[in-house]
């Protein structure tokens, strides 16, 4: 069964993964989402073909549906730079470890809600890129963070 979610008018599609849910995971019982797969996906193969590389280096994707991340930028500054609509995308500064589905389904939905919430969270011209909200954390924390972005 399907569930199809609607984000900026892009449906998305929710559908099973066979994948081990992380302790703290807000889905657990239901699927994530292909975005979420996505951005979980390419951050772990940047990861996986050569993790000196890429540890520290920002990737963007696409909020609506987690596309992108194929270009490793030096700065978050640079990744915000050249996207063609910035307000469109999340940008990542990859860790040591990769990363599984449900932090990426968080991350996804933190940023969405911190958006709509009217929160900017990238600036071209800043020579940082922009303020960063700092999602990747212990699992417990992310889901009060959630639960706290709704109110």
């Amino acid at each position: 069964m399907k569930d199809v979610l609607n984000f900026g008018g892009v449906l998305a599609s929710r559908v099973p993964v066979i994948a081990r849910h992380s302790p703290h995971c807000t889905q657990k019982g239901m699927g994530h989402s292909d975005a979420a797969k996505r951005i979980s996906d390419t951050v772990n193969l940047h990861w996986a073909a050569g993790w000196d590389a890429c540890i520290g280096k920002w990737i963007a994707f696409r909020l609506a549906d987690g596309t992108g991340g194929h270009q490793l930028y030096d700065r978050k500054r640079d990744a915000v730079r050249d996207q063609s609509d910035e307000m469109l995308c999340l940008y990542l500064k990859i860790v040591p470890g990769g990363m599984d589905i449900c932090e990426a389904e968080i991350l996804l939905r933190t940023h969405r809600q911190l958006y709509d919430n009217g929160f900017r969270m990238h600036d071209p011209d800043d020579r940082h890129g922009g303020k960063d909200f700092i999602p990747r954390v212990a699992g417990e924390h992310r889901a009060r963070t959630l639960r706290m972005l709704r109110r």
